[in-house]
């Protein structure tokens, strides 16, 4: 099985700041993963495109939030590491993105550009351990 992934940091549209504020999926992913996360996601661009589906993920159903309905996700946790550092996060999968299956989202408990020194296509190593990163 697929243990580790590389790809090149990418900038997103802005969009997965808005929905990590919101209340429900803040909840969701504590409760999934054992932390808040930060308000935002790292995008990767792999070198290829994956089926996420094959890793097993988590998922997290639709659901109704001050009368507008949110999409469910999938969550897969891991480990994204530099040559100097790793940290416990979470690949994201949106059941509604616009996003080519090479290009993921990864959420932490931190804001992963700043805590690793990240900017655009810097390359980062992601290590799938298909439980809780403790």
């Amino acid at each position: 099985m697929l243990s580790k992934l590389f790809g090149r940091v990418v900038s997103g549209k802005g969009e997965g700041r808005y929905y990590m504020s919101l209340l429900p999926y803040k909840e969701k992913f504590k409760n999934i993963l054992g932390y808040e996360p930060y308000e935002g996601t790292l995008n990767i661009k792999l070198g290829h495109e994956i089926d996420l589906n094959q890793l097993k993920p988590i998922e997290v159903d639709d659901f109704y939030y001050k009368n507008n309905k949110y999409y469910g996700v999938k969550i897969i946790p891991v480990k994204i590491c530099t040559k100097d550092y790793c940290v416990k996060g979470a690949i994201v999968y949106p059941k509604k993105t616009e996003h080519p299956n090479n290009i993921i989202e990864i959420i932490a408990p931190i804001k992963l550009r700043k805590y690793l020194f990240l900017k655009n296509n810097d390359i980062i190593m992601i290590t799938l351990n298909g439980e809780k990163n403790e």
